[in-house]
């Protein structure tokens, strides 16, 4: 599991001399029980790098990191499971490993002067840390969800207390017994609601629930008021025979309608917002300039987003246009295959929300960029306010 912390302080780091080396590992469904199309392919990817590398000049620190990854990628190949991402610059000192879900397309490698982590970034956008609670009234599962794994963490137990079949002669003691049994559920739901809290205190994104209907109204005035902001959604079933497939499943349908449809409103409102000079910007240019305003509250990522530009190493100033000299410092610049890592550096920074567009006609034809602002500077300067 990455977090935002631990993105933020990779995308900090800078190697002038074309040291970084990023790897993205992907499990494929072999051809044959040989296993060797990864091997066969991670070689040629090292050695295609290597090439493009000495054309810069040999540098020591690459071809080690090189080496440790096919060393890696030979240990990665019977392992179907999971994805691995590499962040690795042995002159530095620096080799990160992480495990990653089955998402990414392909298997990926580059040499730059930055870590390449929009992959990486769009798998942590797009898979909060989730609690799944399966609840009934004396017992509670939790499990934590992330992105296609699902693991049990804890349990509750709050046993109700058993009464025969002669439970007194008369109302008044049946109904005594009862209120009993009804005392010790309501504790038990109480214990769920505080244990959820303190999951919510220690950085939980969301919950989901999981429980028979007749449950959900007794456990739900004891949520806490920022359990119940983070509630992404409830399930019905048997938390006694329920299975990990099962809450997996049902979890992540609920979590992809929801993220589905939370898109769609913040595509409707960023291009129309663009579109009445209100609070959106769309189109490379615009957004870079509604970053250094310092504006920008949640930025958007087009699927196939691609495009070059420069940065000066001076003062940062992002460019949509390839310049050799900065027009904010008059410093020079370095040219950027891709400006996409470049701007996630600054929504890390910033602390800016990233969003990743799935396939989107509307948006596409926008440019493929977008970003929803806190203000606009230029209404803000003449007293205006956006909508």
């Amino acid at each position: 599991m990455i977090t935002r912390e631990e993105l933020r302080q990779l995308a900090q780091l800078d190697f002038p001399d074309n040291s970084a080396v990023t790897f993205y590992f992907q499990p494929q469904t072999p051809q044959n029980k040989s296993h060797r199309e990864e091997q066969i392919q991670v070689k040629d990817l090292v050695r295609e790098v290597l090439r493009r590398a000495e054309k810069n000049g040999n540098n020591p620190s690459v071809r080690a990191d090189l080496k440790r990854i096919l060393e890696l990628a030979g240990q990665l190949h019977g392992n179907h499971a999971r994805g691995k991402g590499v962040f690795a610059c042995s002159a530095k000192g620096v080799w990160r490993e992480i495990d990653l879900p089955k998402v990414l397309k392909k298997t990926q490698l580059y040499v730059a002067h930055r870590f390449h982590l929009r992959p990486l970034a769009a798998v942590a956008a797009a898979a909060p840390r989730c609690c799944v609670a399966l609840v009934d009234r004396e017992r509670a599962r939790l499990f934590e969800l992330w992105i296609d794994e699902v693991r049990e963490q804890a349990e509750i137990v709050d046993p109700l207390p058993r009464t025969g079949r002669s439970s007194g002669l008369g109302g008044y003691d049946a109904g005594h017994i009862e209120r009993h049994v009804e005392n010790f559920a309501m504790r038990h739901f109480k214990n769920v609601a505080q244990r959820l809290q303190e999951l919510q205190n220690t950085g939980c994104d969301g919950f989901i629930v999981g429980c028979r209907e007749d449950v959900w109204p007794q456990l739900e005035p004891h949520l806490h008021t920022y359990v119940r902001q983070k509630l992404l959604g409830r399930f019905g079933i048997d938390p006694a025979v329920a299975t990990a497939d099962q809450v997996r499943e049902q979890a992540q349908g609920i979590l992809e309608e929801r993220n589905a449809a939370e898109r769609q409103t913040l595509v409707r409102e960023v291009v129309g917002g663009a579109q009445r000079n209100g609070r959106g910007k769309v189109g490379l240019r615009g957004v870079l300039e509604a970053l250094e305003q310092g504006e920008v509250q949640t930025l958007l990522f087009g699927e196939a987003f691609y495009a070059p530009g420069s940065e000066c190493s001076n003062c940062g100033h992002l460019d949509a246009n390839v310049l050799e000299v900065c027009p904010a410092c008059g410093r020079r610049t370095r040219e950027l295959e891709d400006v996409t890592d470049a701007i996630l550096r600054r929504a890390l920074d910033g602390n800016i929300n990233v969003v990743y567009i799935g396939p989107d006609p509307g948006f596409e034809k926008t440019g493929k960029i977008g970003a929803l602002l806190r203000f606009r500077a230029d209404q803000a300067k003449s007293g205006k306010v956006a909508g």
